[in-house]
């Protein structure tokens, strides 16, 4: 298929049979909605879609951390491999490498129009080069009726050419954003005394306000989906088109964000596609997994070197053979929260390597600042199941059981019956990280461990 694209952001190009993506990525996000089980989260959009799409029950985020969480699926790589470690903005100024391919550079050069609409946070704009930066968004990028209006200016402007389209939404970080009035949308409240407490929380009104705070900005979020994909339908361009819907991390509370915990690495991940049907996946998935399958489904032959795999052909799939394991990588959230970690998570069984474990643990500043932490440290509570001292000084080496010990309170890497277990994923952690280029492994070889 041959197109002519509109002269002032595109040449033309030759793109064979060219299908679309809209991503929609929110910020701070865990898996709480109605088609995840949450009896709490009214997400009825969010729950619309999973009825057309694969739900990856087993999805994590690669980094939790905002930047680096986006950078990783943008580029298909590792954080310590791209190079973007941390926050871009600010005195942070971290950058992905101007040699990393990038989602929006390769299907640019393959004649695609790539847009940005909301929070982007990577950098530089040479890695990540958009023909339509619509990033500014009247109202915000958390209003609903803001986002999809720049949607239709996008579709208006590439009227049939090949897309991608990337929308960020600021919900549902902090502040939360509920002070606010959006035009077109009437807020769900919720009532703090009958929330369910997250299992690494203290049962505390403080924490029980945050939450029902945090719980309508995701409801506020799933209007700005349902508008985003509206306004897709509207364009006549949904039936060429694959929707992500996911998160960069998990929410923005103590022991979740920015934290090795499952808390912190298990997210939401939707996609649908035109006809598909309903799926629910217990493959182990992570942020890398993404751009592999962008460059699938468009058929844009991918960057060299990317490290993980496709998963379009596994979309139909309720339970895929040899998708059991996913690596993560953390070293900063903001320039001085500096905690870096290697980690593999299976389905039995969690390793992970705290590099600088003399380090207290670090809180990204608004979960220091948050009643919540407030509370924890000015009363000196618990981390619900969890210590609060095991949190903030952590071992160098752990291994949990995440099936009998969901919240990962019992380090067993000392367990004699377990030795085994932990050998093999630590040579597979170690192995990981020459393969993936981390910087880090010279200074773990100094330290005295061998690779």
């Amino acid at each position: 298929m041959v197109f002519q694209a509109d002269t002032c952001f595109l040449e033309t190009r030759y793109v064979p049979d060219p299908r679309n993506v809209l991503l929609l990525i929110s910020d701070d996000w865990s898996p709480l909605a109605g088609c995840f089980g949450s009896p709490v989260v009214q997400t009825p959009s969010v729950d619309a879609l999973a009825k057309r799409a694969t739900r990856y029950t087993n999805a994590f985020c690669t980094t939790p951390s905002c930047a680096a969480s986006r950078a990783n699926i943008l580029t298909g790589q590792y954080s310590h491999t791209h190079g973007q470690y941390g926050h871009s903005h600010g005195i942070h100024n971290f950058h992905t490498g101007r040699h990393v391919p990038s989602i929006t550079k390769t299907l640019s050069d393959a004649g695609y129009a790539t847009g940005v609409i909301g929070k982007m946070h990577v950098q530089p704009e040479s890695v990540y080069p958009w023909t339509h930066n619509l990033e500014a968004v009247e109202g915000g990028s958390r209003s609903p009726r803001g986002m999809a209006d720049r949607a239709r200016e996008f579709f208006a402007e590439i009227k049939d050419a090949p897309f991608y389209l990337h929308m960020g939404f600021s919900d549902p970080h902090r502040d939360f954003g509920n002070n606010s009035s959006y035009p077109d949308y009437e807020e769900t409240t919720y009532d703090p005394a009958s929330l369910p407490i997250p299992n690494f929380l203290p049962d505390h009104p403080a924490v029980r306000d945050e939450l029902a705070e945090y719980y309508q900005s995701i409801t506020r979020m799933d209007a700005g989906y349902e508008m985003a994909i509206r306004a897709l339908e509207e364009a006549g361009r949904a039936d060429d088109t694959m929707i992500i819907v996911m998160s960069d991390h998990g929410m923005p509370f103590p022991g979740a964000k920015a934290s090795s915990f499952d808390s912190g690495h298990n997210c939401p991940l939707l996609i649908a596609r035109p006809g598909a049907s309903e799926v629910e996946s217990d493959a182990l998935v992570n942020w890398n997994n993404i751009a592999p399958t962008v460059y699938d489904w468009c058929g844009v032959e991918p960057p060299e070197g990317l490290p993980e795999r496709s998963l379009l052909p596994i979309l139909d799939q309720a339970n895929p053979s040899g998708w059991d394991e996913v690596f993560f990588s953390h070293t900063f959230h903001e320039v001085t929260n500096y905690y870096p970690y290697r980690a593999l998570r299976g389905r039995k069984y969690k390793y992970v390597r705290n590099l600088y474990p003399e380090l207290t643990t670090p809180l990204p500043s608004d979960l220091w600042r948050s009643s919540t932490w407030q509370v924890i440290e000015g009363e000196g509570l618990e981390m619900g199941q969890r210590s609060t001292e095991k949190f903030l000084h952590q071992d160098a080496e752990a291994l949990f059981d995440v099936e009998a010990d969901p919240a990962e309170r019992w380090n067993l890497i000392d367990e004699s019956g377990l030795q085994d277990v932990a050998a093999e994923m630590r040579q597979k952690v170690r192995e990981f990280r020459v393969r993936t280029e981390d910087p880090w492994v010279l200074a773990s070889r100094q330290g005295g461990e061998e690779f």
